[in-house]
């Protein structure tokens, strides 16, 4: 009888440490998505620049949720919507910022922040100022603090990183008198795509090669400092100019260290939350499972493989693109889906890079 109740003790401690680290699992997960939609929100790319149908896939699956959610939600939701809007016309009302930037237009806003296209009005220098909203858990002044501190980090060590520069920082006030952060960076102004489809031919081909090296290079220089990017994809990364087609990486707000402060590679945790855009990222990433700077090649693999398109809107720009089975979604990631699928617009010199990265040790 006493081992029995000393069993059944046991068991229900068991149960109640397995029920509070589950709670815990779920408040990590829930505020980890919450960063995530925070650095979607505080993104310097406009919500309207992916293609059309890229747009109406999105639209109708956020409407399908709508149908979903209550009227109370929908309540809620344009209750938010006011708020944001009363926060917008108040930062343009209050501009120029630190007597220096001026609003040019808004190129996105929602309940983490807001982001506006602005210029110098002393040395007319055009740039992008991401103002994060002071919330009960922080998520957009964290996401925005972070980036603000890895451009400033970056650009101590190296000059020459293919990153956009951190031109200033500091601190607003709201409609309510409260404090919200703000970073400007150097606007990459003219998107890849654009930059590609302009021309024609093996000029074309030419461009597309040009942009994915120098895009390789901003991963070099990230990795090299100890940082992973988690977030690769066309739209986030620019040109300064035509006149200047120098490729730089942005919206860093997912960015992640993989080294310690004595540059040994961190250990892999054993819970880990998906960061990151699905298409672009890697099967590994997507199972839930610790980033790598493998997962940052393979994310730029993709991303090369939809610049080399034949087409500014190809039907499907990614063999994954589109599809709703998620089974046939990680067997094309896998490296049993043959390599002809993925890289069939793309230089045959790649079939080498691909098998490498498929197939040679992972790095850390």
């Amino acid at each position: 009888m006493l081992h029995l109740r000393t069993k059944k003790k046991s068991n229900v401690k068991k149960r109640k440490k397995d029920a509070l680290a589950s709670v815990k699992r779920n408040q990590r997960l829930a505020y980890s998505a919450q960063k995530n939609a925070a650095t979607r929100q505080l993104s310097c790319v406009s919500a309207n620049r992916p293609s059309n149908r890229r747009l109406a896939h999105s639209i109708k699956a956020s409407l399908r949720n709508i149908e979903q959610s209550g009227s109370e939600v929908q309540k809620d939701q344009e209750k938010q919507d006011r708020a944001v809007q009363e926060l917008v016309d108040h930062l343009k009302s209050i501009a120029p910022f630190n007597k220096r930037w001026q609003v040019i237009e808004t190129i996105n806003q929602g309940t983490y922040g807001v982001v506006f296209s602005v210029r110098d009005v002393v040395t007319k220098v055009y740039g992008v100022i991401k103002v994060a909203k002071s919330m009960a858990n922080e998520a957009g002044n964290v996401s925005a603090e972070w980036e603000g501190f890895i451009l400033e980090t970056m650009f101590k060590r190296s000059e020459t990183a293919s990153i956009v520069r951190l031109l200033d920082k500091g601190m607003l006030a709201d409609q309510h008198g409260e404090g919200m952060e703000f970073v400007v960076l150097e606007k990459a102004a003219v998107p890849v795509k654009d930059f590609i489809y302009e021309v024609d031919g093996v000029y074309r081909k030419y461009r597309a090669a040009n942009i994915s090296l120098q895009m390789l290079k901003g991963i070099y220089d990230l990795h090299s400092q100890g940082l992973l990017h988690r977030d690769l994809k066309p739209d986030n990364m620019g040109l300064i100019s035509r006149e200047q087609p120098i490729a730089l990486l942005f919206d860093l707000g997912m960015a992640r260290m993989y080294t310690d402060g004595e540059s040994d590679i961190r250990p892999p945790r054993t819970c880990c939350p998906f960061r990151g855009t699905p298409e672009w990222a890697s099967g590994h990433a997507q199972k839930g499972r610790e980033q790598t700077r493998y997962d940052d090649l393979i994310a730029w693999l993709y991303v090369t493989c939809e610049l080399f398109a034949n087409e500014r809107e190809p039907t499907q720009p990614l063999p994954w693109t589109y599809r709703s089975n998620t089974m046939a979604h990680k067997y094309l990631k896998s490296i049993y889906c043959p390599a002809r699928y993925l890289l069939k617009r793309v230089p045959v010199q790649f079939f080498a890079v691909n098998a490498y990265l498929q197939t040679g040790k992972k790095l850390h």
